[in-house]
């Protein structure tokens, strides 16, 4: 499932540090091998996500920047999906994130998802008939 550039659009971005705090401290998190997700619900803003790592996963910004673009990369084939919700979410890199097979990545934030309880109910309806 490859996300047409219609759906990426509908994807907003938590770019202040602010928002991400707020999902940090309201949200829930789950943490699977590959990413760690923080999810918090907003107030009627859309779906909007975020993407972050920490120096501790990697002294070098090449390597950060790296675990960065795969991380969007992700986002842009799952998240489109859930984009009808109005939900911030934020995805954290791992330490081996940068090596871990792209597949696996996303099986990782579809799996965490899943266990937080947020669902594709409107969009699975819509696409089944």
């Amino acid at each position: 499932m490859v996300a047409r550039k219609e759906e990426i659009k509908l994807l907003g971005r938590l770019k202040k540090r602010s928002d991400f705090l707020c999902v940090q401290q309201q949200g829930q998190k789950w943490i699977s091998k590959g990413i760690i997700i923080e999810i918090c619900p907003n107030q009627e803003l859309g779906f909007r996500y975020g993407l972050t790592v920490s120096k501790k996963v990697s002294k070098l910004a090449v390597m950060r920047n790296r675990i960065k673009r795969r991380l969007r990369a992700v986002a842009h084939e799952v998240l489109p999906a859930y984009a009808k919700q109005n939900l911030d979410v934020v995805l954290i890199g791992r330490q081996g994130s940068d090596e871990r097979p792209f597949e696996d990545l996303k099986n990782d934030l579809i799996w965490c998802l899943k266990k937080l309880g947020i669902d594709k109910n409107e969009i699975s309806s819509d696409q089944s008939g």
